[in-house]
């Protein structure tokens, strides 16, 4: 893809994230939530409403382009064909439910299967990060640094431990720095991706929840794979992790020794 195509593409993008600042609160106000397969799988306003114009920013702005998202069926979507967007309009629904906090818009976008531009909006503190093919990373428009290489001892870890067996828990925090975990899969991998955390590991994310981090992961030298140490594939996700590469494979070690994890 030309550059010039990329940057137009970049910047229609952006302009379009930047309006959902005068839409977004007000959405809140008259939230209105219900519940999918559970009581604690939430849905609300604000997730269909936000999707539902994202899809016509595209029919309008890009109408070859394609919409892989939660809220939708995508029976007619082949997301490793031509140019797809993949879409977590609430990223963290629980959060924006419960707290109004802590919960992001993940978006990525790419073309015959190759990410080119990825982005995690943190709406409630006004951080946008971004990633572009061949350019780097950014939050704001400021250039993120590569980080650090760090060990495992000396890593905060992010998992979910309602997923993960007690005694296998335990050796994880012992093997670790800390434990923290946000809940938000795009806003637990932002920590790795700022250097923050050492990693973050999902047991069950979707396609959404995981877009944006392939091409963070590219342009900053991150490692994100299966949990079985394999390719991961953005289309169909699964099990995964994405970490510093100084504790990638101690973690996955770790994790997988023994009985394993799984309860």
């Amino acid at each position: 893809m030309e550059k010039e195509q990329l940057i137009f593409i970049d910047d229609s993008v952006r302009a379009w994230l930047a309006s959902l600042d005068d839409i977004i609160p007000a959405l809140i106000d008259e939230m209105v939530t219900t519940t999918k397969k559970n009581r604690f799988d939430l849905v609300t306003n604000v997730d269909k409403t936000i999707q539902q114009r994202f899809q016509q920013f595209l029919t309008e702005t890009f109408p070859e382009h394609q919409l892989f998202a939660e809220e939708k069926t995508n029976e007619e979507v082949h997301p490793h064909e031509g140019h797809v967007w993949i879409m977590d309009p609430i990223d963290g629904t629980a959060n924006l439910v419960k707290q109004q906090e802590d919960y992001c818009i993940i978006l990525g976008y790419f073309v015959d299967g190759v990410p080119m531009l990825s982005y995690i909006y943190d709406y409630p503190h006004g951080k946008l990060y971004k990633a572009v093919k061949g350019y780097g990373a950014y939050v704001n428009g400021a250039p993120l640094e590569k980080p650090e290489s760090i060990e495992l001892k000396d890593a905060v870890v992010s998992f979910n431990a309602l997923v993960i067996n007690a005694n296998k828990m335990q050796e994880l925090f012992d093997a670790s720095f800390s434990h923290r975990f946000i809940g938000s899969c795009g806003l637990d991998s932002v920590r790795v991706i700022n250097g923050q955390f050492g990693l973050h590991i999902n047991t069950n994310p979707k396609p959404w929840d995981i877009a944006a981090q392939f091409l963070f992961a590219s342009e900053l030298g991150l490692k994100m794979t299966t949990l079985d140490n394999k390719p991961l594939d953005y289309a169909t996700a699964g099990p995964f992790i994405i970490s510093n590469p100084g504790c990638h494979e101690e973690m996955l070690d770790v994790l997988n020794s023994g009985a394993g994890y799984k309860k």
